[in-house]
């Protein structure tokens, strides 16, 4: 039922396939009772006109379609890498969409998926319900979340990072390391219920570490401005140590860090979260906390390639792949003994 084809709508209207076609293009004299048919039936069934529809499904097309936020971000870039190449092997070639982390952009894309032959679609998802969204419930084609859910759209299946478990990895270096007060810096604008996990995460483990008062939780929306403000409210708090839940907050600061004549790793710690090269390469190198990409990739193909094999029934499956806290040299001791508690 993912891929809905003319004879589809004509069958279930109990019409002819010209009779159809002729309603969708204002050609032929119909009654109103049959333009209105075909017209709920079409509506019904999520039938999207194509160049190709006419051609029955006779087999899968082996094609899947795979929707990131942004591929200049490395992270996601990673991701696709490992996507493709898995979904390759396995003998499925992929069509590759960008939503730039915008709604419309995102369901623009899944409305020209659903009106060709595709096998499957991984998305990486926006936000709330989007009409995109609940046409692909819809139309049952067969989909996977992959590092993103979207709550309330339990029959669509996902596999997540669990932030909890780098979290608290990553606090208990922070404290045995000296540090006393410490940062999170959130990125709520962007409305992902992930991002918003880590936030809410970092809030409920923190006082495990530094009690009720050592730990502050702001938010950027990404701009120099609130970057700068949020660094100013940090430095008041007298934060040794920062961590991002959002990995271009991370580059960005490290600019603003540099201009002010902050050092890294010794004035202040950083860590942020997505694994992506250009941390590694830094000097000093940034500590993250892993998603595990690569691991998240492969268990979303195999997914999807299980929903193709047998359909779509009832809940999907929801797999959670624990994060990992990766120490190097932007994690450094506190040396003021008067921090130490």
């Amino acid at each position: 039922m993912g891929f809905v084809t003319i004879r589809d709508v004509a069958q279930e209207a109990g019409v002819s396939i010209a009779t159809v076609s002729q309603v969708l293009h204002g050609k032929g004299r119909f009654s109103n009772k049959t333009k209105t048919l075909v017209l709920n039936t079409v509506d019904d069934l999520g039938y999207i006109p194509d160049s190709r529809a006419q051609a029955i499904r006779a087999s899968d097309s082996k094609m899947v379609g795979l929707l990131v936020p942004d591929l200049r971000n490395r992270y996601f870039a990673d991701l696709v890498s490992s996507v493709e190449g898995i979904l390759y092997e396995s003998g499925y070639n992929t069509l590759i969409g960008t939503s730039a982390e915008n709604v419309e952009r995102q369901d623009s894309f899944i409305t020209n998926i659903l009106g060709q032959r595709f096998d499957g679609l991984i998305v990486i998802p926006q936000g709330e319900k989007s009409d995109g969204l609940k046409a692909l419930v819809k139309r049952k084609l067969p989909t996977v979340f992959v590092d993103r859910r979207v709550p309330g759209m339990d029959t669509i299946p996902y596999v997540v990072s669990d932030p909890r478990p780098g979290l608290e990895e990553a606090m208990s270096t922070l404290r045995a390391n000296g540090h006393r007060k410490i940062a999170y810096l959130a990125h709520p604008s962007l409305k992902s219920f992930s991002l918003n996990e880590r936030a809410e995460a970092f809030k409920t483990l923190s006082p495990d570490f530094f009690g009720d008062g050592g730990a502050l939780t702001l938010s950027s929306d990404g701009t120099g401005a609130s970057l700068e403000a949020a660094l100013d409210r940090i430095t008041e708090f007298g934060a040794t140590a920062l961590i991002f839940g959002y990995s271009p907050d991370a580059i960005s600061c490290l600019g603003i860090f540099h201009d002010r004549g902050i050092r890294i790793g010794s004035q202040m710690s950083l860590i942020s979260f997505d694994d992506i090269d250009v941390f590694n390469l830094m000097t000093p190198r940034i500590s993250i906390i892993s998603q595990q990409a690569g691991h998240m990739g492969r268990r979303g193909v195999d997914m999807l390639l299980e929903l193709i094999r047998n359909g779509v029934t009832g809940l999907g499956p929801m797999l959670s792949i624990p994060t990992i806290f990766v120490q190097r040299e932007s994690v450094g001791k506190i040396q003021d003994s008067d921090s130490r508690t």
